[in-house]
């Protein structure tokens, strides 16, 4: 027999093997039949797997072995005991492979020096468990990496397996259609082969087996055979059964019938449930298999063919690499025997027989009682028992239906009395079973009969509405229902020859098709799946139509009307109607289909009266008629007369036409009143308009129009007086412009009595559509919208008196290129902040932004977060009209969060998002950048790298003003000249496109990164000089020269607020500025005001009475340059801290009120990140080199304003 354990050997590269081993430690272990297992300690960082290879020594014919794995181990086969190998262990990476290790062995020399290790041990040294041992997460899946095993070889001694503890082992095998009776012989051979090495009798090994389809079966129990020959003629006696692979159900029939005492469980034996299937099981076996797993029962899970193998390691127990087989096809079965007994006898070999105390045979697992079976419902059933004496670990519950069908299962946990089952079909009996399951094994069960209640049907029926072809019946829900079937058919002798049925969703139906006059009864049933409830029925009567009758008119005209009748009873073929003048002189016909209701008569003279027939025309040929008469209305005469002068003696008429067809023309007369002549013209019956000559200045009009009609009809006259020269024109008209996108229009209203105004614009190049628009008569200007921006418009504005229209006067004006950025209009520009919505009124509804008051004004400080993505379209802001000579301004503060790349703090996009126009920040290179297109849509661009430009990126507030021209660019920090660079000329923007903030200059798409960072302002001036006459009032070191600002905030700084609490201690990890606290540190550099460390550790008394002011000092020296803050590393080198510098906060640098905000974030300087050698932080858009590290300022105070976001009323009256 093959010895329990295996041979282990541990090995060290360049060293001995102590009991902590160091990495690169290689150590191989010999299994059954020469197999090599290797194990090595994993490699840090990312890798991609290991290379293994096992070459013959220099001279040997063997081939080689290679193989890869993602885990620092592996398992080889087929070596020969007494040539040597050379072992190789490869990492490998993404550059390329690693050698991990090297290594020459012979297996004989390795069993040899194991041996002797061995037999140096102490006596009574107790042996280690070795890693082929059943459980050790080392062994590998055999014949997965290595080659195949050799067959057996004459003279080789035959396996045999004598376990050290009786073992009860089950075979389920599967016996489902799709095996087949030549393979199933296949299988039965294969299951006499692994039986066979086993020593079968009392005492050992007993074999059972369970073959299973629809329904399992036992074969035999574990008690039925003591011989080994009675079990192998067992095997080859076995029938085929065939039927589906329901593995679930097999699984519970083993956990109920074979592992019971009865049929020859012995508590103090290992079980073993071996699985042979070559299909996925059509139920779930998870849970079954979960339970057995749960009772100490081992289970091996072999597949063939197309089964299932992430449900066989679902079902397996561990290790899963000695547990879980699946071959190819069934012929391979044989190769897979003499492995698997191995593996069996290894699994029950690793058992230990003193592992627990065998329970005795003769006492079963207590059980529950009295299981009551309540709540009965169509799907539910509630079961409740008595709980056993011993309570057990978990109970499985299992119902199936009485007369036959698929068990279902349940497991729940050991305490609980109670479980409801769900799920259930409708008038079905089930057979319901509780198995205690206890760690012995499982105890007996209760079992009960229930039935479930038939489908509630539908209630309460009603008939909503009836109409002679409809029915709409609703009815009470039933809410186990799914679906409902109504069915229809006339209440007649034949009525079931009609019957028809429509499935729903809701209770509710509308049955439409039916006769007129007739009863039908109608049936509803409620449906869940394939069940169906008992029908409810009630009958409805549709009413009958009667003959037409009630002929109305309605819609009267002079030359139509429409004839209306109510419906018939009987089928309509189709309705004539006919129409005669009383006269006989006119008459005409018309037909409409069988189901319509009404008709239009035309065309008719004016006020004629006509004789009207509705004749019903009856598929049979019958018919039936009705008769009224109709009087046509007179002809209708124009309206809405208006005059318009015109120059010389000549007006114009216009009026609303008469009708909308049938004019044939319109006679117009103008009479003057006194002395003189009438005049007289026709025109065209389409038109609506007349230009009418020879009105003199000084007399009084009647003008008369009247219309014709093609039936000779003559309408009634209209007519209005007419005085010329009493229509006075407005005067003074004179146009401003508001906005890039309106013109404000203004005039003098003459004295008369004007009605209202008309006023019409167009493009002054006449290429554009004329507008108008009115204006009530008192008013006297008028705002035109939605203009195109720096574009020429024509104005012409007339006035609308009661008795014509004054001639227009004009005017041309253009729209604004930009608007006004101060209320005065002395500053034309665009504000960005108020574009973006980063004001207060509106900065709440958009994403990713945040708004804190600023420690040194009025203005508010906006926080805009990573990723917020703030983007306009540039067709709202009207950039289009920028002109070339423009200032770009903003007042910002770079946060520690922002990123080290190149972003743009602002640009213009095209529509498919490439650059076109903006201002770059690189933090990484300390530098700013401007770009624009030229007029052949060329990228060019300048950038500027100073060390004065470094401030900006130090952690204070900086106003930074970019000044373009049409041949240079100009940079100013902090309202002073920093450098002049030579530029080209700036194209043109387009209309459409986009404008972003803080967008990332790697990023591409709409959806991009973008920078975090806060912003004060940003505007774009429209000309190049407002940087010299900008006072950078918002910097405290430009105040004096500035008018005061209004108080941020209603506290008093007479009265003293309550003390707050002790503040943290402050760790290593934190900066040495420290979190927001109560105190905030500040220190004059030629950068601006830079962070001071915050004491260790500070508790604030209660306040004292605020002591008066003294005078004013003189201005002090200018201060020291405060580098970028060092990290704690630079600190141990002896670089100055804050601390070095200030131990204490200088009482002349800050005088702070007791009005302080939550949410203060002290100033900090933006650290650079160490960069890698060879790499370049080069934004997308290419700058000039950078220069030397940080550099004082040339001003004394500080350049920047270090905002605390959340101070809100700190006093300044520090000097530098």
């Amino acid at each position: 027999t093959m010895a329990a354990g295996s041979l282990q050997l541990c090995l060290h590269f360049l060293t001995a093997c102590p009991a902590s081993s160091a990495s690169g430690r290689l150590r191989l272990a010999v299994l059954p039949e020469d197999r090599l297992q290797m194990k090595w300690r994993e490699s840090e960082g990312s890798s991609l797997g290991y290379l293994v290879q096992v070459k013959p020594r220099a001279g040997d014919p063997e081939q080689e072995v290679m193989l890869t794995t993602k885990t620092p181990k592996a398992t080889v086969g087929g070596l020969s005991p007494s040539k040597g190998y050379t072992l190789q262990i490869f990492e490998l990476t993404g550059s390329g492979n690693i050698l991990l290790a090297r290594r020459e062995f012979v297996i004989e020399d390795l069993k040899s020096n194991s041996v002797s290790r061995s037999s140096q041990r102490p006596l009574g040294a107790t042996l280690e468990p070795t890693p082929s041992l059943v459980g050790s997460p080392d062994l590998e899946p055999p014949g997965a990496l290595a080659p195949s095993q050799d067959p057996p070889t004459l003279g080789r001694p035959q396996f045999r397996c004598t376990p050290p503890m009786p073992v009860d082992m089950i075979f389920l095998v599967d016996g489902s259609w799709s095996i087949g009776h030549s393979h199933f012989q296949q299988v039965k051979d294969f299951l006499a082969s692994v039986i066979e090495p086993f020593e079968i009798g009392p005492g050992k090994v007993q074999v059972g087996l369970t073959q299973y389809s629809g329904a399992p079966q036992t074969e035999w129990d574990l008690n039925a055979f003591g011989t080994k020959e009675e079990v192998l003629n067992a095997v080859h006696n076995l029938h085929y059964r065939g039927g589906n692979t329901f593995t679930g159900l097999a699984l519970t029939h083993v956990l109920e019938q074979n592992l019971k005492p009865r049929a020859g469980l012995r508590p103090e034996a290992a079980k073993l449930v071996i699985l042979v299937t070559d299909g996925k099981s059509q139920d779930d076996a998870h849970a079954a298999g979960h339970v057995l797993k749960g009772l100490g029962v081992d289970i091996f899970a072999v597949g063939v063919k197309n089964a299932d193998e992430t449900e066989l390691r679902l079902l397996a127990s561990q290790p899963l690499d000695i547990t879980v087989h699946n071959v190819q096809d069934f012929p391979q079965l044989s190769t897979l025997s003499g492995l698997l007994s191995r593996l069996i006898c290894q699994k029950v070999q690793g058992r230990s027989p003193r592992g627990s105390p065998a329970t005795p045979a003769l006492d079963p697992p207590p059980a529950p009682t009295r299981l009551v079976l309540t709540q009965v419902t169509s799907s539910s059933v509630l079961l409740s028992w008595s709980l056993a004496p011993q309570p057990p670990l978990k109970y499985l519950i299992v119902w199936r239906p009485s007369k036959g069908g698929t068990p279902r299962e349940v497991v729940v946990e050991g305490p609980t009395s109670s479980a409801q089952l769900h799920n259930l079909t409708s008038s079905t009996e089930y057979l319901v079973s509780v198995f205690p399951l206890y760690k012995a094994g499982v105890g007996e069960g209760l079992q009960g009969l229930a039935t479930t209640a038939p489908l509630p049907p539908p209630q309460a029926l009603t008939l909503a509405a009836v109409t002679p072809k409809t029915v709409r019946l609703t009815w009470q829900p039933s809410a186990e229902a799914t679906q409902y079937l109504v069915r229809w058919s006339p209440a007649s002798p034949k009525g079931e020859e009609e019957r028809r049925e429509v499935r729903v969703g809701r209770p509710e139906v509308l049955l439409d098709g039916l006769a007129p006059g007739r009863d039908y009864d109608v049936w509803v049933q409620s449906l869940r799946g394939a069940e169906i409830s008992e029908a409810q029925g009630i009958r409805a009567r549709t009413p009958a139509l009667t003959t037409p009758r009630h002929l109305s008119f309605s819609d009267v005209s002079h030359d139509s009307a429409r004839v209306s009748w109510e419906g018939t009873a009987r089928p309509v073929r189709l309705f004539r109607v006919s129409y005669i003048s009383g006269k006989g002189g006119h008459s005409g016909q018309t037909e409409v289909p069988g189901n319509a209701t009404s008709a239009i008569l035309g065309p008719l003279s004016s006020s004629t009266t006509y004789m009207v027939r509705v004749t019903c025309l009856y598929p049979g040929g019958s018919s039936s008629t009705l008769t009224g008469r109709l009087t046509t209305r007179k002809v209708p005469s124009p309206s809405q007369l208006s005059v318009t002068e015109l120059p010389g003696d000549e007006v114009r008429l216009e009026w609303a036409a008469a009708a909308v067809s049938g004019v044939l023309v319109y006679q117009i007369t103008w009479t003057p009143l006194g002395e003189g002549k009438a005049r007289e013209i026709s025109v065209p019956g389409n038109l609506g308009t007349a230009i009418l000559p020879g009105l003199g200045r000084h007399s009084e009009y009647e003008i008369t129009i009247l219309a014709y009609y093609r039936d000779g009809a003559r309408s009634d006259p209209v007519s209005l007086r007419y005085t010329p020269g009493s229509r006075s024109p407005p005067s003074n008209l004179a146009l401003a412009s508001e906005s890039p996108d309106s013109l404000q229009v203004s005039w003098t209203p003459p004295s008369s009595h004007v009605l209202h105004y008309r006023l019409s614009y167009a493009l002054a190049s006449g290429s554009g559509p004329e507008k108008s628009i009115s204006i009530p008569g008192p008013g006297s200007h008028v705002t035109i919208p939605d203009l195109l921006a720096a574009t020429k418009y024509r104005v012409l504005v007339s006035a609308i008196y009661g008795a014509g229209e004054s001639v227009a006067v004009s005017a041309t004006g253009r729209t604004a290129a930009c608007p006004a950025l101060h209320l005065d209009g002395s500053l034309p520009g665009f504000d960005l902040m108020a574009a973006f919505g980063l004001v207060e009124k509106e900065y709440a509804s958009i994403r990713g932004v945040a708004m804190e008051p600023s420690a040194f004004g009025p203005t508010r400080t906006f926080t805009l977060f990573k990723d917020s993505q703030l983007t306009r379209r540039a067709s709202d802001i009207h950039l289009a009209t920028l002109p070339p000579e423009h200032t770009v301004v903003f007042l910002l503060r770079l946060l520690p969060e922002t990123p080290r790349e190149a972003f743009a703090l602002w640009q213009v996009a095209s529509e498919d998002f490439q650059p076109i126009l903006g201002v770059l920040l690189d933090a990484g290179r300390k530098s700013l950048t401007y770009f624009n297109r030229d007029p052949r849509a060329t990228l060019q661009e300048v950038t500027f790298d100073l060390p004065e430009v470094r401030r900006i990126f130090f952690g204070s507030f900086h106003k930074v003003h970019v000044a373009v021209g049409r041949a240079r660019v100009r940079l100013y920090v902090d309202c002073r000249k920093v450098a002049e660079r030579p530029f080209g000329e700036a194209g043109g923007l387009p209309a459409a496109g986009f404008v972003m903030l803080g967008r990332l200059a790697k990023a591409r798409g709409p959806r991009s990164s973008s920078a975090s960072f806060q912003l004060q302002v940003l505007q774009i001036v429209c000309n190049d000089s407002w940087a010299e006459e900008d006072r950078c009032c918002e910097l405290p070191a430009s105040r004096e020269s500035c008018p005061a600002f209004p108080s941020a905030c209603a506290c008093s700084s007479q009265t003293p607020g309550p003390p707050g609490p002790q503040g943290p201690p402050v760790s290593p990890a934190v900066p040495p500025w420290g979190n927001q606290g109560l105190w905030q540190h500040f220190t004059a550099s030629g950068d601006g005001y830079g962070p001071l460390p915050k004491p260790q550790q500070m508790s604030l008394g209660t306040a004292g009475a605020r002591g008066s002011n003294g005078e004013r000092g003189p201005p002090g020296a200018v201060g020291p340059t405060v580098s970028p803050l060092p990290t704690q590393q630079g600190a141990r080198e002896g670089l100055p801290t804050p601390t070095d510098i200030f131990p204490r906060p200088p009482a002349h640098v800050l005088k702070l009120h007791a009005c302080t905000h939550e949410s203060t974030r002290p100033p900090m300087p933006i650290l650079e990140a160490p960069r890698a050698l060879g790499t370049s932080n080069k934004a997308r858009l290419p700058g000039e080199g950078g220069h030397g590290g940080p550099h004082p300022g040339d001003r004394g105070t500080g350049g920047g304003v270090f905002s605390s976001p959340g101070a809100v009323c700190s006093e300044w009256s520090g000097h530098g």
